[in-house]
């Protein structure tokens, strides 16, 4: 099983494509890639920050609020 990435890391792979992207100065394939692994990055650190709202629920005996499903 792959250790799981540091959201800290997910978090500088973000801020490094929002950077790329606001430079304005990518050739459009390359935006669009660095869009790309921007936006997957930002749902890697939603689940984790999801999973962590959950365990300080439970720690502080609380319900999980419900979570709409797509």
């Amino acid at each position: 099983m792959a250790k799981p990435v540091p959201i800290e890391e997910i978090f500088q792979q973000i801020e490094e494509a929002v950077g790329a992207l606001e430079s304005g100065e990518l050739p459009l394939e390359e935006a669009l890639g660095r869009f790309e692994a921007g936006l997957k990055a930002m749902r890697q650190a939603r689940q984790i920050l999801d999973r962590y709202a959950v365990r300080l629920d439970e720690l502080r005996g609380e319900e999980p609020p419900a979570t709409a499903q797509a």
